[in-house]
């Protein structure tokens, strides 16, 4: 007898193959630990609960704490960094799903894949970030949107994808608001038929109201009292708060905050990252790098035309994709021009971002990356009516130029960059004596903290103050708990000065002995105390009776004891393009090289002066 087999529908083929392929490629270059920004703070929310820095992401805590529970096997950080590997891996196996009915499976594997192996969906795809899952989002709310516009569906069909696209709406706040994003895109590609009713209005807002309270697992959190629990939502005014970003100064639409035309000549500088960043890992344009941008604008630009010839819908809603996700998102959040742009047309002390913030348009490079592969496949269409089949296929090895190009720049697994997070964060912890209390500059010198006290009960004994925080009411009542503040500065902000010094007070009536990490300069040490000298003992700063009031010294023997314990690898020469945050928490580390006060160093980089 004849065996049967199963034929799977070519766009189940198209979706399990990119998933596996991208799948491979995330896994062998995710980070194997902790990094930098925001990661660190998200992994310990995911292990304990807890809630992190506002708008609070309860939805990707509890995915995050799903991870945790699956992925037992492997070290705490690397679980969660899981969640983003297959997020970003299923974000293009939905998107082949979906392209298959217009360019056919091939095609749609290679949109697929260009898509999702472009310079910064790539990036957010090896760490533990929210910007992944949200992607993930955002490409099924466009999936269902793109289903509930065919005409070969009916009517009741067309209106239940209609209220799973509300509810995936919906999702939006407890997820992240990029996703919101899609929307646009998601309603251009979802319309046909009648003009919904009143009842079918009432019934999408009522599931996007389902899918939005999953922000009430906010205040159920922060009842367990979490010992990360940003923004203390238990009350409606503070989860009103939390929700709001009230914490942050967030810009409204108007002024900018650089003109407008910088601003999007901006998001074109990490556009021409996104296909080869690899060959020129340098922020300003060069060849061949750049030629292999405009390329792939070119076909881009082919493949919208080719979908606008084989569904008008299906062009116009690409199209508003890439615009709402690039140009419309730069419009909305009216950022500081990036760290790395501006140059000589922005005046010397204009005020930038602290970081890239190419992941802001992740959307919209990979809606780039999926019209490019659409080019690609109609040039090969065109080839294959004059040309024989082999010659024909060739156009689509032009897929693999960022997944082969982009590779060493995204791979978090070698060292320096797979170890020096950890390292860092745990050479300042044991800087501090026991019981003491630690002045911190910022994210990177407090997240990893967190989560090593957090997740793997290193150095309890240790408080860290995040000085940047003091300004929010929140925090000040846990550092009321923590018996580090008065319970007046509380609800009447004494300023940074005022509750710097009575940090310090607390500390000394505590019998804490205070440090304050090399991120700081010496106008907080002075506002802490300024009537001892601080001493360096290499990543922090000691207050001492020995030095003059306000002066600076060096502790030799505390430098060299840290010196001792500073793993060489973790000093190993960063490759050009690394993250920024990586080649700062070198340059502390080599604080406690420093042996003279004369040294350059200690003003660049160690906070002597």
């Amino acid at each position: 007898m004849r065996r049967r087999g199963v034929k799977l529908p070519s766009a189940v083929v198209a979706a399990g193959v990119t998933t596996m392929v991208l799948l491979t490629a995330y896994l062998a270059t995710a980070a194997p630990d902790l990094t930098f920004w925001d990661a660190s703070e998200l992994t310990a929310a995911a292990h304990t609960l807890g809630i992190p820095h506002p708008p609070g992401t309860p939805l990707w805590v509890l995915l995050g704490r799903v991870a945790v529970l699956a992925f037992q096997s492997v070290n705490p950080a690397r679980a969660v960094t899981l969640l983003s590997v297959l997020a970003a891996a299923l974000t293009g196996g939905v998107g082949a799903w979906m392209a298959s009915r217009w360019i056919g499976a091939r095609g749609a594997v290679v949109s697929a894949v260009i898509a999702g192996t472009f310079y910064t969906v790539w990036n957010n795809a090896t760490e533990t970030e929210v910007y992944a899952v949200s992607l993930l989002a955002s490409v099924l709310l466009l999936c269902v949107g793109e289903r509930a516009g065919r005409g070969d569906i009916d009517e009741p069909q067309r209106a239940r994808l209609r209220g799973l696209m509300a509810f995936i709406v919906g999702l939006a706040v407890p997820l992240h608001l990029s996703m919101l994003v899609a929307l646009p895109a998601a309603v251009a590609f979802a319309w046909r038929g009648p003009r919904p009713n009143a009842r079918q209005v009432v019934g999408w807002g009522m599931l996007a109201l389902l899918g939005f309270s999953t922000v009430a697992v906010l205040p159920l959190m922060a009842a367990q009292g979490p010992a990360l629990n940003s923004g203390n939502p238990i009350t409606f005014d503070a989860l009103l708060a939390v929700l709001r970003r009230e914490q942050y100064e967030v810009p409204g639409l108007w002024p900018r905050n650089a003109p407008l035309w910088l601003q999007l000549g901006n998001v074109l500088q990490w556009a021409d990252w996104q296909v080869a960043f690899g060959i020129e890992p340098r922020p300003v344009p060069s060849w061949p790098r750049t030629a292999l941008t405009l390329l792939f604008v070119w076909v881009g630009l082919l493949g919208l035309r080719a979908l606008w010839k084989h569904e008008a819908r299906v062009g116009r809603a690409m199209l508003l994709l890439v615009l709402s996700a690039s140009f419309g998102v730069a419009l909305w959040l009216n950022m500081r021009l990036g760290p790395t742009f501006g140059g000589s047309l922005v005046p010397a002390n204009a005020l930038h971002e602290a970081r890239e913030r190419d992941y802001f348009f992740a959307l919209g490079f990979w809606a780039w990356g999926m019209l490019a592969g659409a080019g690609l496949t109609a040039v090969s269409a065109t080839l294959a009516r004059r040309l024989p089949p082999p010659i024909a296929v060739v156009p689509y090895f032009a897929a693999v130029i960022p997944l082969v190009v982009n590779r060493t720049l995204v791979d978090r697994t070698h060292e320096p960059a797979a170890s020096l997070p950890r390292v860092y964060a745990r050479l300042l912890l044991d800087a501090v004596p026991e019981r003491g209390v630690l002045l911190a500059g910022g994210d990177n010198d407090t997240f990893p903290l967190w989560y090593l006290q957090q997740v793997e009960g290193v150095r309890e004994d240790v408080t860290v103050v995040t000085v940047p925080l003091l300004g929010a009411e929140w925090y000040r009542a846990r550092l009321v708990r923590e018996g580090l503040l008065a319970e007046q500065a509380v609800v009447r902000w004494p300023g940074l000065a005022g509750a710097l010094r009575s940090v310090m007070i607390h500390a000394e009536l505590a019998r804490r002995p205070v440090r304050v990490s090399t991120l700081l300069g010496r106008h907080e040490r002075v506002e802490l105390d300024g009537a001892v000298g601080w001493a360096l003992e290499g990543l922090v700063y000691a207050p001492s009776r020995a030095l003059a009031a306000r002066s600076t010294g060096l502790d030799l023997s505390a430098m060299r004891e840290s010196r001792d314990r500073t793993p060489p690898s973790a000093l190993t020469t960063l490759p050009v393009g690394a993250d920024p945050a990586l080649g700062t928490a070198q340059e502390l580390l080599r604080c406690n090289t420093i042996e003279r006060l004369a040294d350059p160093l200690l003003v660049s980089w160690c906070g002597g002066f």
